[in-house]
């Protein structure tokens, strides 16, 4: 599917090339403060790079229901309530993820005319990759819920 291929390339390629321009940013910054006249723009572009890594990372991990989770209570509850519970707390989080689309797609807007000190890049461009973190986020979380409420009808683990 496209859509799949799409979502693969920005969240696995987008995120390796972001690493991997962050490390050589920083590796720029390190040479040229110790042996030559220090640079400003790598660590301007390490620090961009580093927010694309976050969220777009956020969003993968978010697609293999690998977030961060604190689940002594959860796991403590009978299995028909993790279910409810879990889709009850997807849908929420979805919810809450678009909530904050429409006012960052309005301060991507504003921030347009705000350029980065050195390397003269819109502040909107990091603002969009926020946006289009949340809307991973959000999809894998109606994903993950329409999946398992596939697996239930279907009968599968």
């Amino acid at each position: 599917m496209a859509i799949d291929r799409a979502v693969r390339f920005l969240e696995e390629t987008c995120g390796v090339l972001a690493l991997g321009i962050m490390f050589l940013a920083i590796i720029i910054q390190v040479i040229f403060r110790y042996l030559f006249t220090p640079l400003v723009w790598p660590f301007e572009l390490s620090i961009y790079m580093y927010i694309c890594l976050i969220y777009l990372g956020a969003a993968l991990a978010a697609r293999h229901d690998s977030h961060v989770a604190f689940d002594v209570l959860f796991n403590a509850l009978p299995e028909p309530v993790q279910r409810i519970a879990s889709t009850i707390l997807r849908v929420l989080g979805a919810v809450l993820l678009l909530a904050l689309v429409p006012a960052g797609i309005q301060f991507m807007i504003q921030s347009h005319i705000m350029k980065s000190a050195s390397l003269r890049i819109p502040w909107s461009f990091l603002v969009l990759v926020y946006l289009m973190g949340m809307l991973l986020m959000a999809g894998h979380l109606v994903a993950g819920t329409v999946r398992d409420g596939r697996r239930r009808q279907t009968g599968g683990a």
